[in-house]
This record gives C-alpha cells, sequence and structure tokens, in this order.
C-alpha cells in the first residue's frame, strides 16, 4: 500500500445490518411518540380544566338532592377527569414497555455491531498496518533530525536562534515511548508482528 492509497470500507447502518434491531429500533420510536402523544394530550386536558368557567359541580349527592341519577364517570364535567386518570394509568403501562423495549434495543444493538464489525474488519487490519508503516518511517526521520541536533549540541553550536527547535517528543515521546507503546498495543491486538518493532522500541 502506497502513502497515498487509503484503507476504506462501507460501514453500514445497524437497521440494516440486523432485522432484529431495526424491529426493536421501530418499536422503541412507537413507543416514544405513544408517551409524546399522551403528554400533548393530558396538557390539552389540563388547559381546558383550567380555564374553562366555573359551574356548579354534578356530584352524586347533588344528583339525589336533585332526583337525578348518579352521574358516571365519563358524564361531563368528570369526563375530562376520567380520562386524565385513564392517561397516567396508560403513561404508567407505555412507560414500562419503554423501558423493556430500550433494553431490547441495546442487545439487538451489540449483536448488529458484531455484523458490522466483521464485514470492516479487513480493512480497519490494512489501516492500522498501513498506520504503523507510516509511524515507523516518521521514526526514522525524527532519529535523522534527532542525530543532527545531538552534533549541533555536541559541538556547542547556538544553534537554535538560526534554526527553528522541530524535535517531535510531543508526537513520539522522548526515546520513542509514546510510538513504543502504540506499537505494542497493535501487536498484542494482532494487528502487526511484533518482530516488526525496531529492537529500540520493543522495551
Amino acid at each position: 500500500m502506497t502513502s497515498k492509497q487509503k484503507a476504506t470500507a462501507k460501514v453500514r447502518s445497524l437497521d440494516s445490518a440486523d432485522a432484529q434491531f431495526a424491529a426493536a429500533k421501530g418499536l422503541v420510536a412507537r413507543l416514544r411518540a405513544s408517551a409524546a402523544s399522551l403528554d400533548a394530550e393530558e396538557s390539552e386536558l389540563l388547559y381546558r380544566v383550567s380555564t374553562r368557567p366555573p359551574t356548579a359541580e354534578k356530584t352524586g349527592r347533588v344528583a339525589k338532592l336533585l332526583g337525578d341519577e348518579a352521574p358516571g364517570e365519563d358524564d361531563p364535567p368528570d369526563g375530562i377527569r376520567a380520562r386524565l386518570k385513564a392517561i397516567a394509568a396508560e403513561r404508567v403501562d407505555v412507560r414500562a414497555a419503554l423501558e423493556i423495549a430500550t433494553q431490547r434495543l441495546q442487545s439487538a444493538r451489540f449483536g448488529a455491531s458484531r455484523v458490522i464489525c466483521g464485514e470492516v474488519a479487513p480493512a480497519y487490519g490494512e489501516a492500522v498496518k498501513a498506520l504503523a508503516a507510516a509511524l515507523l518511517a516518521a521514526h526514522d526521520a525524527h532519529e535523522g533530525l534527532l542525530s543532527i541536533v545531538a552534533a549541533l549540541n555536541r559541538e556547542d553550536v547556538a544553534w537554535t536562534g538560526a534554526l527553528a527547535p522541530m524535535q517531535a517528543h510531543a508526537i513520539f515521546g522522548h526515546n520513542g515511548s509514546r510510538l513504543a507503546g502504540w506499537l505494542r498495543e497493535a501487536a498484542g491486538s494482532g494487528f502487526i508482528k511484533s518482530s516488526e518493532i525496531p529492537k529500540e522500541l520493543r522495551a
């Protein structure tokens, strides 16, 4: 792989990778929409209750005095209150269902993620190998720069006023310690061979 080539991989969406995830995601979306609908209806009913003109409430006792039948729970003006009670009960059920559906969605996410990771693993591995090769080449170039700096310092040359100090210790670490750690991790994960790491970077 040349320096201009790049490892590429098409990463599919979780929905397209696993039908179970897509179904779980759809269920969560529907339940959230139901919860939002209940909230909106409740807000509207509470507004109606707070803004309607005050009227004498026909309770069961009042109906008895009037010689009328006792009002049912759904009769005005108690119909709104009955619906508010129903909404509260429905909300409890929707929230419980949403919690379970969300847990199922998270489980399905891991399954779909395994499918996608398996698909992109070759390209991912190639990208890590390419990065390792580029870092090693950069390390060699840095060592060349450090050797010049060391020679200037040995001769007690006042060079920093004429030449901008460009040592890349912040990138590679002193004695390549940062690069060495990254390379060891790459080797430990199986992306490169330990033998590919220069001896000075293996400690």
